[in-house]
């Protein structure tokens, strides 16, 4: 199991992960934590745990870090992560409507073949105004970042991409995919150099006269 995320940082180390992020991105967890340094896949949770409220579910958790630090989340993911609360698909979630305040998605939705289905299973989770946590790069920055992170990413060593999968995905698609799906966007976030970006979206009250 990963090591527990730091919540709190002093200073110097916030300037420190900032100035070391170009080494950062070439190092493993365990190498990053050595050094004094935030592991990169803990940036992620580091940007999106002030956001979470309520109960929370996350969606393609991986080695469910955001979950066990928030401390009221239920993790899920496609794979047979070690940690994991539950395995599902994210198109076809096992969870009764309205269940959850807040759904995340921290650097997956690019890897899930079946989007608009997601988000739609997502909304449909979420009680009235819930809110959708989103962490997405650029298709141009995962075209680099991918290569350099893969010695430490088992979904590429064990999986690879498929042809469905993309490098990332743009403002303008993610918003686009909000829209589709009843979720109004309400915080746009950049991080980590600007390279990440945090979106924020709520949950409409209707779609289409859906409630």
């Amino acid at each position: 199991m990963a090591a527990p995320f730091v919540r709190e940082v002093t200073l110097a180390r916030r300037i420190a992960d900032h100035l070391l992020f170009p080494l950062n991105m070439w190092l493993s967890d365990d190498a990053s934590q050595r050094l004094g340094l935030t592991p990169i896949d803990h940036e992620r949770v580091r940007a999106v745990l002030p956001h979470c409220r309520g109960r929370l579910l996350d969606l393609g958790c991986g080695n469910n870090l955001l979950s066990r630090n928030y401390g009221c989340g239920f993790g899920v993911d496609i794979h047979p992560y070690a940690g994991i609360d539950a395995r599902c698909d994210s198109a076809y979630l096992p969870f009764q409507d309205e269940t959850f305040d807040s759904v995340a998605l921290l650097a997956c939705l690019n890897h899930i073949v079946r989007r608009a289905e997601t988000l739609i299973e997502c909304r449909r989770v979420l009680k009235p105004h819930g809110r959708l946590l989103v962490t997405m790069i650029h298709p141009l920055v995962g075209f680099f970042s991918h290569p350099i992170r893969r010695p430490h990413d088992p979904d590429q060593l064990e999986r690879g991409m498929a042809g469905e999968e993309a490098n990332g995905l743009t403002t303008r698609q993610v918003l686009r995919l909000f829209s589709d799906a009843g979720f109004r966007p309400v915080l746009h976030q950049r991080f980590l150099w600007g390279l990440n970006n945090l979106h924020i979206a709520e949950k409409k009250s209707a779609v289409g006269g859906r409630q």
